[in-house]
């Protein structure tokens, strides 16, 4: 295949109780089609303006929406440390390539009309990422009310541009999904994890015997029947890519698969097995030895939802009741009345199974306003472990940490909603502050 006969893109699929979740699917275009257009040219004349650049010692971001500038020193300086930790995995530190070039795309329209993939596509998978031409191409986090988490997305995809890299055209999309997946979270987070929903659909599916042999997780992800059974291959190829990293190197398998030219002979060569022999072990043992966590969150996704999102679908049995209690909270807030406001979605929580992230930090605020510091902050606390995407309640953390006078932790907390939703209102100008303060915190300070 040529070198631009696959696209890898990142996906979320978004809920209204919930926010987001992540997952990664790979299209193919025909190996014969024309080089992309440049972003340059695309944007040359743009009514936005000038393209603008900065460099790094290993990465080139590009930019035409003059808001994105803001990202533009963290992306790189994010990549930066990931590279670091990277680089000496994925190549030999004796060879040199070109500058990797990082475009932020103002809006799905250019995105869609640079990538030659049509808008249907975008709408229907939410793709937010995507590497082509090995050119890593995000879209502007602007265009997401909540945000999404930019900095691992766009580590996830310079590691599809590393696997390329090694090998252009013998690495399956599996393989490719379970080891972007693996390195996604460098330089902070180098532990294969999964979150609790993916855990639920895991068991649920092998309670079910419905868990996808080796045949099936090898077919395109974007071909799946259901969005839950794209999903789920994304799961196994992470749980399959670790078993081979604790096995022999995942890296060793994608290095052999080149060498050899055929990845079939390169997971021989890791496990000793046949491919016959393989189809089988999956199934019986890769899959059937994975030990999957205990906890009630685990065990809440694991139930039956129809295919429907597990929140959105328990979010509807909650009872006029428990959303009146809601409602009449957020209007006891809007008049300064925080006790009385705490104790009506105190209420609502009673009646309801589900307690959507932004009752929540409602609740921290109002508690916190009535001087229930310490039940404020296990509120928040406990928001962005159960949704550590959740910038909002990062930024609330930030909040209160930066009053207390815990000055460092109130910058990573700022990081860290930064990391996800760099447009909340106010962040950008509390960091500064923060940082005129304390001129050395950076944006790799964790």
């Amino acid at each position: 295949m040529s070198t631009i006969s696959k696209i890898f893109c990142s996906v979320k699929n978004f809920s209204i109780l919930i926010g987001i979740f992540f997952s990664i699917f790979i299209f193919s275009l025909n190996a014969s089609a024309a080089r992309l257009e440049s972003f340059d040219n695309y944007f040359k004349g743009s009514s936005l303006g000038p393209v603008q650049k900065k460099e790094s010692a290993h990465f080139v971001v590009s930019w035409v929406n003059p808001k994105d500038e803001l990202i533009a020193d963290s992306l790189l300086q994010h990549l930066e440390a990931a590279h670091q930790e990277l680089n000496p995995i994925f190549k030999d530190s004796s060879e040199t390539r070109a500058k990797v070039p990082v475009e932020i795309f103002p809006d799905l329209k250019s995105f869609s009309d640079v990538s030659k993939l049509s808008m249907a596509r975008f709408k229907a998978t939410g793709t937010i990422a995507l590497t082509l031409d090995q050119r890593l191409m995000i879209l502007s986090p602007r265009n997401l009310v909540t945000g999404y988490n930019w900095a691992v997305t766009v580590v996830h995809e310079y590691v599809h541009y590393l696997i390329r890299e090694i090998s252009m055209d013998h690495i399956p999309i599996w393989l490719h999904e379970g080891v972007a997946q693996i390195f996604q979270g460098y330089p902070y987070q180098k532990e294969m994890k999964l979150s609790p929903s993916q855990w639920g659909l895991f068991k649920k599916s092998k309670e079910k015997n419905k868990l996808l042999d080796l045949d099936t997780l090898k077919e395109p992800f974007p071909t799946r029947k259901t969005p839950e059974e794209a999903e789920l291959a994304y799961i196994e190829a992470l749980l399959f890519a670790d078993w081979l990293n604790k096995k022999c190197g995942v890296l060793k398998v994608i290095h052999s698969a080149g060498r050899l030219k055929s990845v079939e002979k390169a997971l021989s060569e890791c496990t000793g097995w046949s491919n016959e022999v393989l189809k089988k072990k999956f199934m019986q043992e890769i899959l059937a030895n994975v030990t999957i966590p205990a906890g009630k969150d685990v065990e809440f996704f694991a139930r039956d939802f129809s295919g429907g999102d597990p929140l959105e679908v328990e979010g509807k049995k909650a009872d006029k009741k428990s959303r009146d209690f809601a409602q009449l909270s957020t209007e006891l807030f809007k008049q300064g009345r925080y006790r009385s406001s705490a104790t009506e979605l105190e209420k609502a929580f009673k009646e309801s199974p589900v307690h959507p992230p932004s009752w929540q930090r409602q609740l921290a605020s109002a508690y916190e306003k009535v001087g229930e510091k310490k039940k404020s902050a296990s509120i928040l606390d406990q928001v962005v472990r159960d949704y550590p995407d959740d910038a909002a309640a990062w930024y609330l953390i930030a909040q209160q940490q930066y009053k207390n006078g815990e000055q460092k932790p109130a910058w990573i907390s700022f990081v860290k909603a930064f990391f996800i939703n760099p447009f909340l209102d106010g962040l950008a100008e509390e960091m500064r502050t923060l940082r005129e303060k304390n001129p050395s915190f950076n944006y790799s300070f964790f």
